[in-house]
């Protein structure tokens, strides 16, 4: 069994608190992401972790046990490190294969599992090279490789930015390969992984910890994270959001019916619906807007409190002409710009509201209607559903600058 608690972790170099406070827990066989941005303390947690550096303060449990002050070696962990730490004077097999030795496997089961490795992450034929004969995004394969033949020691696994380098085919590939390992009946591994890639996360978690400037700021599964952020910062990070800025309206009679179910049936709505409460706010329009908001924050919001209603740019639906009365949530506007980006297409679409013009990121899944018809300068009614509107409590103009990296 393979569990890990910190307690109150707080590691401090010269003034720069790294982390502050931190305290999670990784269950027995869970794949677990650390996501943030650079410089948040993703690796700086890792190496806690893996006993490489020592807290100033709390405690680092394995099984129960105080490991705070036991060694890397005596922790036992397969790691892969962010800078790949490939020894120069060995080539890729001798790399991958240098776990086996120090603990005097079995040769011909260190090969057999070299070579298994080696055929995952398509470096069979290269076994001969030396890293300075590498690209970067092969090395990084060696590393995972080494990283994984040190599995038979224990059932930890920590990985610092794995796929980082590689290109977008092959690192959905191993992604999905890292997956199936983890949870193979063979291995039943607990996987601790930092990533700063939203979509990485979301794919292969079972649990999700957003961290940010030395702070958890959140920790759930993909789809808490995703439908369920905490705060601006975390519905920012996981993917392009809009917002705008209102007022709670929720003592007077919205002009629609915000209560109603949704008719599309879908059982992501009905569990947004479940946990959160609809929520009336005014944007400066005639209409009564309305998102969700979690049900433990419904006390803490008063009518005419400002609030923030965000919405990701992917749940904006786009339709042709004025047809704002037809929708809810609906403003009218024209196609700014228009991007095909493959599988999507992103929408610049410019509205006015309080007299002021705004732009609204739209991306939707590309068609020949999308690229044939939806063409810029062209008037559009944009709208979303009310179960995918995420309200906040307004954080302040100073914050959500901050946040949104606005000038």
């Amino acid at each position: 069994m393979v569990h890990i608690e910190l307690k109150n972790i707080t590691k401090i170099f010269r003034k720069f608190t790294a982390l502050d406070n931190i305290s999670l827990e990784v269950k027995d066989k869970e794949y677990f992401i650390i996501l943030g941005p650079t410089g948040a303390g993703k690796t700086t947690l890792l190496k806690l972790i893996a006993g490489l550096l020592k807290p100033d303060s709390g405690t680092v449990f394995f099984d129960g046990k105080d490991v705070t002050n036991k060694t890397a070696g005596e922790r036992n962990i397969g790691f892969m490190f962010e800078n790949y730490a490939l020894f120069p004077h060995m080539n890729i097999v001798e790399n991958v294969s240098y776990s086996g030795r120090v603990h005097a496997r079995d040769p011909k089961t260190t090969q057999t599992l070299v070579d298994q490795v080696l055929m995952m992450t398509l470096l069979t034929g290269r076994n001969g090279a030396y890293p300075e004969e590498l690209s970067g995004g092969m090395k990084q394969r060696v590393a995972l490789c080494r990283s994984l033949l040190n599995l038979e020691q224990t059932k930890l696994l920590i990985l610092d930015e794995p796929l980082k380098a590689l290109d977008a085919g092959l690192r959905m590939s191993l992604r999905r390969e890292l997956l199936l390992m983890a949870k193979s009946k063979e291995l039943e591994l607990t996987v601790i992984h930092v990533t700063n890639e939203e979509q990485e996360a979301m794919m292969i978690a079972d649990r999700i910890a957003v961290i940010n400037q030395g702070k958890i700021v959140q920790i759930g599964t993909p789809h808490e994270i995703y439908y369920h952020p905490k705060n601006l910062f975390v519905a920012y990070f996981m993917s392009e959001i809009n917002y705008f800025e209102g007022i709670c309206t929720k003592n007077e009679k919205p002009t629609w019916d915000i209560f109603s179910k949704s008719q599309q049936g879908d059982k992501f709505f009905n569990e947004i619906q479940e946990v959160s409460v609809p929520l009336p706010i005014n944007i400066g329009f005639k209409e009564t807007f309305a998102g969700y908001l979690n049900k433990s924050l419904n006390n803490e919001i008063k009518h005419g409190d400002k609030v923030l209603l965000v919405v990701r740019a992917n749940h904006m639906k786009i339709r042709l002409g004025n047809r704002v009365d037809q929708k809810k949530n609906a403003i009218l506007g024209k196609i700014l710009r228009r991007k095909f980006m493959g599988v999507f297409y992103r929408f610049e679409v410019l509205i006015k509201m309080k007299r002021q013009e705004k732009v609204i990121i739209i991306t939707i899944p590309a068609t020949y209607e999308i690229h044939d018809a939806f063409l810029e300068n062209s008037e559009v009614t944009i709208y979303f559903p009310k179960e995918l509107g995420i309200i906040f409590k307004h954080p302040g103009e100073e914050l959500i600058r901050e946040v949104l990296k606005l000038e």
